[in-house]
């Protein structure tokens, strides 16, 4: 409980948002046993999320989402990714792919 306590709210925040995004990152694990269809584009949104949400914690002790280079870099590769994986579903939906 110190530990929390010795947090201010900006680490808060990031500590919340790290676990909302690991947390969405197990709702796509789960969804994989029931479906078959689109398992690709749900375990590399599973991983995409979960290292966002790494990211986060990450985060919070660098107080800065653009420092180190490599967060950044981090930071920039899932949004891409979840960018990608949306794009890639919505054609798959319309039949375009």
């Amino acid at each position: 409980m110190s530990f929390l306590q010795s947090l201010e709210l900006d680490q808060i925040l990031n500590l919340a948002e790290a676990i909302l995004w690991i947390s969405i990152a197990g709702l796509f694990l789960v969804r994989l046993r029931h479906r078959q269809q689109n398992r690709d584009l749900a375990i590399t949104c599973s991983i995409a999320f979960a290292l966002f949400g790494v990211s986060d914690l990450i985060e919070i002790s660098t107080r800065a989402w653009y420092q180190p280079l490599p967060l950044f870099i981090l930071k920039a590769v899932c949004v891409v990714t979840f960018i990608t994986v949306y794009i890639t579903y919505r054609k798959r939906r319309s039949g375009k792919l």
